[in-house]
């Protein structure tokens, strides 16, 4: 969010301070939207750390909500880019600044981080609006008359019409109050504080969810997508769309930790809507999935522990476990679905090139995303997991036997990589895991080579038939008629003359 022109209009009005020796409270979303976008490994990475990982705190809703509150309370900076904090009250002993004020001060002769800091009640002294309504008056003047800031002031000063107790007024700053879901002296801040922000919107969800399948303040209506029903807001993947979804091959793991969070839900969803793209029109944003029962879920754990530990068993090194557990997903769900499995296509190709064979491949692309996705699913269940067994007592063993399991699964910063996906399948091939899955699956082995003899053949066909086309285009460019296969076609021309 922000308020356009707002910034700007005030950078007179800050007061440049050293940060050294100052609470400050950082709005960690707004830092990391201005740095990357891979906000969960951040998250990762920071609750890990020494230094940090005591002074951060994942909280449902808004950060900069939480991040306000702080602040009006105890005192200190908001470091945020969010110019809504602006027209915020934050106490007499609070101060709001951006990341792009911030300095590195040399003049004290000690080299020291500086920044701007602004006051709600400074800055409405300095402009005397205190008494007509302050900052957010001025905003909402700005906004309603389409007016300059010192236009706007000015209007707010000497309107004589009573703004503040108006419908327009009254509804303009409900848009800046943020509801909170959950009260911050609930538990259940506590055993979200180090989850992925996407899976304890998820739980926020299931916690808050009505007996109508509706979360609150839902529109009537129930619709079959959309943050009104359980939504479940998945990363997007750098894929290729002619290709199956990246997230499909992982699906049945998702559905399981669906199931186990509905344990804290008094009313069981039966469905949930996952968006995994950011195309709305497409018509494949949002898909809507079926969540298990109790007892399927149960079944799903169960059945999962079981081929974890017997990966775990047969496998030559634990390190290659969670790689081969997204390759068995892919070849289980390619095999029920008769389709040929992409993982079989990238191992086969492993064991017939060079490293470099995979550049600029968009299938190969396709394939890191997907085992990336394979990752996260089972980070999703994992952490669904935790936040169970933190809130609900009385829980099915198998929860925790598959809580067990998945507690060496790596962190994001450790998932395989474009970089170093063509390394790890080619060692995977070398070692013939896949014979080991294939065996666990109960489905005939399956042989690399002939694969790839029959993958080279159907390239060298595909490159023929693409080198064919072109030529044909280029003579139709050209105006010129293809050479005719048929050997009486030169008495057909010579007739015509």
């Amino acid at each position: 969010m922000g308020i356009r022109g707002l910034t700007p209009a005030l950078q007179r009005y800050g007061v440049l301070s050293a940060l050294s020796g100052e609470s400050v409270v950082i709005d960690g979303p707004a830092l990391v939207h201005r740095i990357l976008t891979e906000f969960p490994a951040v998250i990762e990475a920071l609750t890990a750390c020494q230094d940090w990982g005591p002074l951060i705190q994942v909280v449902p809703g808004e950060a900069d909500t939480f991040c306000a509150r702080d602040v009006r309370q105890n005192g200190g900076i908001v470091l945020t880019s969010d110019s809504d904090l602006l027209i915020q009250d934050l106490g007499s002993n609070g101060r709001v600044s951006f990341f792009w004020n911030i300095v590195y001060d040399r003049s004290s002769g000690i080299p020291a981080l500086s920044t701007s800091t602004f006051s709600f009640h400074g800055i409405n002294d300095q402009l005397g609006i205190k008494e007509v309504g302050g900052l957010p008056r001025v905003v909402f003047e700005q906004i309603n008359g389409r007016l300059g800031f010192e236009e706007a002031v000015e209007k707010a000063k000497n309107d004589t019409q009573e703004i503040l107790t108006s419908l327009d007024y009254l509804n303009f700053m409900k848009e800046y109050e943020v509801d909170e879901c959950i009260p911050a002296d609930r538990r259940v801040l506590n055993a979200i504080v180090t989850l992925d922000p996407r899976i304890s919107e998820i739980v926020i969800q299931t916690l808050v969810m009505k007996e109508t399948g509706l979360v609150p303040d839902a529109p009537s209506k129930p619709a079959s997508r959309g943050p009104e029903t359980l939504s479940m807001f998945l990363p997007v993947m750098i894929e290729s769309r002619e290709l199956r979804n990246c997230w499909a091959a992982s699906t049945s793991i998702r559905e399981i930790a669906y199931g186990v969070l509905q344990s804290l839900s008094s009313h069981r969803s039966e469905k949930i809507v996952e968006y995994r793209t950011l195309e709305p029109s497409s018509g494949h944003s949002g898909r809507q999935l079926g969540i298990p029962g109790p007892v399927e879920t149960i079944e799903g754990c169960t059945q999962l522990a079981t081929a974890l530990k017997e990966l775990r068993e047969r496998l030559p090194s634990p390190e290659a476990l969670w790689l081969a557990f997204a390759v068995m997903e892919d070849v289980e769900s390619s095999a029920s679905d008769e389709r040929t499995s992409l993982s079989v296509t990238m191992l086969s190709q492993a064991t017939s090139a060079s490293e470099d064979v995979y550049d600029y491949s968009w299938d190969f692309l396709h394939y890191t995303a997907q085992i990336q996705a394979s990752y996260y699913s089972l980070r999703i269940l994992k952490q669904i997991l935790g936040v169970v067994v933190a809130l609900k007592q009385d829980l099915p063993e198998t929860f925790a036997e598959l809580r067990e399991s998945l507690i060496s699964l790596p962190t994001i910063a450790e998932w395989p990589t474009f970089r170093d996906m063509s390394g790890l399948l080619s060692d995977f091939a070398s070692k013939e895991t896949l014979t080991t899955i294939t065996d666990i699956l109960g489905i005939p082995p399956i042989d690399l080579a002939q694969v790839a003899a029959e993958g080279t053949k159907s390239k060298k066909k595909k490159n023929r038939k693409q080198k064919q086309d072109a030529s044909r285009d280029t003579m139709r460019r050209n105006g010129k008629r293809s050479p005719s296969l048929n050997p009486f076609a030169l008495l057909s021309q010579a007739s015509q003359k």
